[in-house]
């Protein structure tokens, strides 16, 4: 049986973006071959409701140490000492003094070349110093998607192996009204509002989301709307938090869990979604499969992930931002998407291909 190596870094703690698509691949991988089994490495614990893979944690001292130094200067210990024949890289970024046979990479986006000034100091230095590199070392290269993958190719001369979309879990779609509305009245949200989901971060342009909402507020043109901001406080999140802390209209949810997500998207007026970069974007495709109404900054990963369907803005634009939400709103429910069947085709291409490059 071949076994997969994986770095548990991004399936530590509550799940973003990246390690919701690392969990998902993981799943369909071990899903669809017997003779595939999968061990994941980590420092701290990590994420595994479905069973689906082996972990094994440092207990050494050097344990202590931040997830990516870990990852990257301690993490071979355990890898050559399980003696796994293939590492798998979620995020392109690889373990010094690994000893395996062949290296499968995914790269979601390239933050440190496009948008540097919205990285914590870290991961922009790790990303300055080792990731061309790391990804140059692939035997078979993922892309999330196919604007990420002509980065790719631009910037490190690497055509990847195949784009692979985000696998979105089935309970996004559109559910029954009545029992949108029950769950939402458990969690004390009340209609209507305006609604985003990422994590609290420069490079998803929140500030110009809530300049937006406050400047309608102001027209009056949505007297009862509230915006609902859902996801995890992230890097320099601070003056965002004081901001939104003098409007009682906006509510910062926090962490929401993938079970509840599909009730809020239901139940919103608009979804926006005005980040300055994006690999792919998941979340508005979930909006989308659960009927929302979607507004989003015009780059190319995003209309690939809308394919096409949402409201594509230039956030610095405050107007048509403005007019793009009000017109979301008046569209609510006028909005039908089902899954495009990209992501199945590409994910029944996966399994053979990481059989090629093992053996080739």
């Amino acid at each position: 049986m071949l076994r997969i190596g994986v770095d548990g870094r991004l399936l530590q703690g509550k799940l973003t973006g990246v390690g919701k698509y690392v969990l998902n691949l993981l799943s369909y991988i071990t899903e669809n071959s017997s003779d595939i089994s999968i061990i994941v490495f980590s420092n701290r614990p990590v994420l595994n409701s479905s069973k689906v893979f082996e972990t094994i944690y440092d207990s050494s001292v050097f344990a202590r140490v931040k997830p990516m130094i870990w990852s990257k200067f301690f993490a071979y210990r355990l890898i050559n000492k399980s003696k796994v024949q293939i590492f798998l890289s979620g995020d392109g970024f690889l373990p010094f003094f690994m000893n395996v046979r062949t290296i499968i990479s995914v790269v979601h986006d390239l933050n440190h070349i496009l948008v540097p000034e919205t990285m914590s100091s870290l991961h922009l230095i790790a990303s300055k110093l080792f990731f061309k590199r790391d990804v140059l070392k692939a035997s078979l290269l993922i892309a999330n998607s196919y604007g990420t993958a002509k980065k790719v190719e631009q910037y490190f001369k690497k055509k990847p192996d195949i784009v692979v979309y985000p696998i979105i879990d089935q309970y996004y779609k559109i559910l029954d009204k009545n029992e949108v509305k029950q769950k939402l009245a458990i969690l004390k949200i009340t209609f209507p509002y305006i609604l985003t989901v990422a994590t609290q971060e420069p490079r998803k342009n929140l500030e110009k989301t809530i300049d937006a909402f406050i400047s309608l507020k102001q027209e009056g043109k949505i007297p009862s709307h509230k915006l609902l901001l859902a996801g995890s406080k992230g890097w320099r999140s601070e003056e965002l938090q004081k901001r939104i802390d003098e409007h009682d209209e906006i509510i910062s949810m926090g962490y929401i869990e993938d079970e509840t997500l599909p009730y809020l998207y239901n139940g919103a007026d608009v979804f926006v979604f005005p980040s300055k970069y994006e690999g792919f974007g998941m979340p508005p495709r979930e909006a989308l499969l659960c009927g929302a109404s979607v507004v989003v900054a015009d780059i190319p990963e995003l209309r690939e992930a809308t394919c096409g369907l949402a409201r594509f803005i230039d956030p610095e634009d405050k107007l048509s931002f403005k007019q793009a939400m009000i017109d979301g709103i008046k569209d609510k429910g006028n909005v039908f998407f089902r899954e495009n069947t990209d992501c199945k085709d590409q994910l029944e291409k996966l399994v053979p291909l990481i059989n090629r490059s093992i053996y080739n």
